[in-house]
């Protein structure tokens, strides 16, 4: 099976608790107003990626870093459900947490209505941080939230609410690109890179 990929940080602390690997998919068709990666709306096919290539990888990152977990986000997760389901049974199997973004609400993930193999995904995850950002209602202070609408929905005892901790950000610069994880107020970093001279690209 294969993998729409848009990026993948082998290790981070800006997107879940602890140290963690994370990837981006490619393809969104909620497209919201503000969104921190828009250059992984598009599902063109130019990030395929074998699943098994992906969870060698995996192995490889925890072996380095000794990972506490996995977060997917993207683009909209939940639009490569039955690919990321067979990741986070990888990862669960090296004893990892599980943690995913989805611009769908958990409601809607439940219904007839889900993507494909939704039902399968959410019993991989740990934690689900779901709803559309809505830019009207952008937070910087809470933990692991773009905006205040979105709920964090602890699916397993893995974590408690205390596990969570604060709002965490890093930046990396490489050739005039400013990489950056976490969640942020994105429109303020983008108008502060550009006047250090820098090219912002989020994920």
């Amino acid at each position: 099976m294969e993998l729409n990929l848009g990026n993948i940080e082998d290790c981070t602390t800006a997107m879940g608790p602890g140290k963690r690997m994370c990837i981006w998919v490619r393809g969104c068709t909620i497209g919201c107003k503000g969104c921190a990666t828009p250059q992984y709306w598009s599902a063109d096919p130019i990030g395929l990626t074998q699943v098994g290539a992906v969870i060698q990888r995996l192995h490889a990152s925890h072996a380095q870093h000794e990972l506490e977990g996995m977060s997917f986000s993207g683009g909209e997760p939940f639009e490569q459900a039955r690919a990321l389901k067979l990741i986070a049974q990888s990862a669960r199997a090296l004893g990892l947490s599980t943690l995913s973004w989805s611009g769908y609400t958990l409601d809607y993930l439940t219904s007839p209505r889900a993507p494909d193999g939704s039902a399968e995904l959410l019993r991989e995850l740990d934690v689900l941080i779901d709803g559309a950002y809505v830019q009207a209602l952008n937070t910087e202070v809470l933990p692991l939230r773009g905006s205040t609408n979105q709920t964090i929905h602890f699916l397993t005892d893995r974590y408690l609410p205390k596990d969570i901790g604060p709002a965490r950000f890093s930046v990396q610069v490489a050739d005039g690109v400013i990489l950056s994880h976490g969640v942020t107020h994105y429109g303020r970093l983008s108008a502060t890179m550009r006047l250090l001279g820098a090219r912002p690209h989020a994920t």
